[in-house]
């Protein structure tokens, strides 16, 4: 699809008004932009996988799906690369955890100090998570590597938790381009996740969440109190 039949779909299509002038933004400027490869390789797919992963995150947060965006941190004009990939990684760690039977789930305001991006509760119990991503495909992935973002995230997790009462935290790693087609779990991220664990020693309160390409993992299982597990379709 050229540049033009692009840019119309999109002023065309029912994504957010601020989502459509960033997209309009970076494509007819010809801007840097981290998921412009997605974008080019198919349009109609990429559109609806945002607006499938829009509105299964409104359904967590209980919010309008363009306020699920705006509270994930985008801002249609600010138009930096990387800035639409942050946010919509928050998103999928807001639904990866409506997926494993989390409620509650809202987003952390940002305060002088550093914070967790997630609260949210399951099974009567109250966990505060942070999201980061690797650009390392799944493939790519090694236990060193997330004990790297392990050690760079995890305290401000658990920084926020203290702050806030909430006793577990978590790290979402999502890794290598952003999926939008659901989690499906994976023994090998399931053993990376294990490794990365047994290695930092088996924290007490403390889950590691990875995510690729549509697969998922958790370690350790997380303490069984919740019930049923939401259904997350995508697009």
């Amino acid at each position: 699809m050229r540049k033009e039949e692009r840019l119309k779909l999109i002023a065309g299509s029912d994504l957010p008004a601020g989502l459509k002038t960033y997209l309009l933004g970076v494509l007819a400027g010809n801007r840097p932009f981290s998921l412009g490869a997605a974008l080019k390789k198919d349009p109609e797919g990429f559109l609806a996988g945002i607006r499938g992963l829009l509105r299964e995150a409104g359904l967590a947060l209980g919010r309008p799906a363009a306020e699920a965006l705006r509270l994930g941190g985008f801002d249609g004009n600010n138009l930096a690369p990387d800035r639409l990939e942050a946010a919509l990684a928050e998103l999928l760690a807001v639904v990866f955890l409506r997926s494993e039977g989390f409620s509650g789930t809202g987003f952390i305001g940002r305060g002088a100090g550093k914070t967790a991006d997630i609260s949210a509760s399951r099974g009567g119990l109250e966990y505060a998570f942070e999201v980061c991503s690797a650009r390392t495909k799944a493939a790519g992935l090694t236990v060193d590597l997330l004990e790297r973002k392990y050690d760079k995230k995890i305290g401000q997790a658990k920084a926020s938790g203290r702050k806030r009462g909430l006793r577990r935290v978590g790290l979402v790693l999502i890794a290598g381009p952003l999926s939008f087609s659901g989690f499906e779990q994976d023994e090998l991220l399931a053993g990376l996740a294990r490794g990365l664990y047994e290695r930092k020693k088996s924290p007490s309160a403390t889950h590691i969440c990875l995510l690729a390409g549509g697969r998922a993992a958790v370690a350790p299982p997380w303490e069984d109190r919740a019930g049923p597990r939401a259904l997350t379709s995508f697009p």
